[in-house]
């Protein structure tokens, strides 16, 4: 597989002068302002219909300073992009601006393209001048500082914090939206969960800071009831912990533990045992309280059928990009799925490079684990067969997260907190 490959010295953070600091910290604050601001939406829920306003301006802005920073730093970060993996990231990149002409709504892909393409540039730069290490512990702070920030809003400004979600035609469920939608702080109280597990499993943070950041997170995925993000931070957790957990010891005892236990749960199945047990847990997790809303994996199985259908419409260019929203408006507002996302807003191509992603990162875990990203990608693999939790308008923690972990192994980056200067 041919990689370009880096040198520690090169990966580790430099910071011999002010004006290196100075460039270290400026770097370190568009990482923290992707990763938080460009998510945060401090207006709250004022429906689905889409309009400009500031804080769109602000992420623009944000964006631009990305893009600009990554110009002047591409002496860094022009060879990640020119070998493999990260030429994956050019060839998407390159052909959703081929399909823009095509786009449903031009100036809405345009702005979202320009955005990815300028926080894209940023990346590879960013990751080399902080290191391994710190670029992941500024992730880290701007995960947890739209966690906590999404239980201000949630206490104290319930006109913000708290999402009213029509289930029915005559019931409204309320859940916590905090800085954003329920589903998207249900995500990034995914993503600090697994990355303060990782944080604490490789002794790179103290416990006191680990274990009361990975207690929030979790206590706010029960708050926001995303029963998706409970999902795939219990797969992040176990790929973090793969190592301890999947032993041959372990492997054996739940083998026979599985043989024991088969027959006579098969017999009690088989006399109607289960059968209100099964009922009432679907009922009891599902939103509407009915068992058919899960079994149809809340209506996804229709959503998914539908996308097909329009796919097939326009398999070559698709919709345009981030269109999805407005040509699955009476189903949903995209495909949740990634690759039927990326295939509707892009066409045919642009999903088969998505998918080459997605194939890369589960070879890579495989056969080149880092605990340090692998968590971080399974709960994006993992959210991904379901849900279109990937791309956005504007690029925030997801994007940032899943183009840095296929760039990981490519630079060579190391997971060690940088050594002290030495004069």
């Amino acid at each position: 597989m041919a990689t370009v490959a880096y040198s520690r010295v090169d990966e580790r953070p430099v910071a011999t002068s002010g004006s290196s600091r100075l460039v270290t910290s400026f770097v370190g604050s568009l990482v923290f302002a992707v990763v938080f601001l460009n998510a945060a939406d401090f207006r709250g829920d004022t429906g689905e219909e889409f309009s400009v306003h500031w804080q769109i301006y602000l992420r623009l802005l944000i964006c631009a300073v990305c893009g600009g920073t990554g110009i002047l730093l591409v002496s860094k970060s022009y060879r990640a992009f020119l070998t493999f993996p990260g030429f994956l990231i050019t060839l998407l990149i390159a052909w959703i601006g081929v399909t823009l002409p095509f786009s449903v709504d031009r100036t809405y892909s345009l702005a979202a393209y320009v955005s990815l393409g300028a926080v894209a540039m940023l990346i590879p730069a960013a990751m080399q001048i902080l290191g391994g290490y710190r670029y992941l512990m500024i992730v880290a702070a701007g995960l947890m500082t739209f966690i906590v920030g999404s239980w201000i809003a949630y206490l104290v400004f319930p006109e913000i914090g708290i999402f009213k979600e029509q289930i029915t035609q005559t019931e409204v469920l309320e859940r916590m939206g905090g800085l954003g939608h329920p589903n998207e702080l249900g995500l990034y109280s995914a993503f600090t969960t697994v990355l303060f597990a990782v944080l604490g499993y490789g002794r790179r943070l103290s416990y006191l800071i680990v274990v009361p950041a990975m207690l929030l997170s979790l206590v706010t995925l029960v708050v926001c009831f995303s029963r998706t993000s409970m999902g795939i931070t219990l797969v992040g957790l176990l790929v973090v912990y793969r190592k301890e957990l999947f032993t041959q010891q372990t492997v054996i005892a739940t083998l026979l533990l599985a043989i024991l236990a088969i027959p006579p749960i098969f017999v009690v199945a088989g006399n109607g045992g289960f059968d209100w047990l099964v009922g009432d847990a679907l009922e009891k997790l599902s939103k509407s309280g009915t068992a058919d809303e899960l079994t149809t994996a809340t209506g996804r199985t229709d959503i998914w059928a539908y996308a097909i259908q329009r796919i097939g419409e326009q398999p070559l260019h698709g919709y345009g990009y981030m269109t999805a929203r407005f040509v699955m408006e009476k189903y949903s507002y995209h495909c949740h799925n990634i690759v039927l996302n990326m295939c509707l807003n892009t066409g045919v191509i642009g999903g088969m490079t998505l998918l080459s992603m997605v194939l890369y990162f589960v070879y890579a875990i495989y056969h080149d684990p880092r605990y340090e990203v692998d968590g971080l990608v399974a709960v994006i693999l993992a959210g991904g067969l379901i849900d279109g939790l990937l791309f956005a308008a504007v690029p925030s923690a997801a994007v940032l997260i899943w183009f840095s972990a296929l760039l990981w192994r490519q630079l060579d980056m190391q997971f060690d907190p940088p050594q002290p200067e030495t004069l």
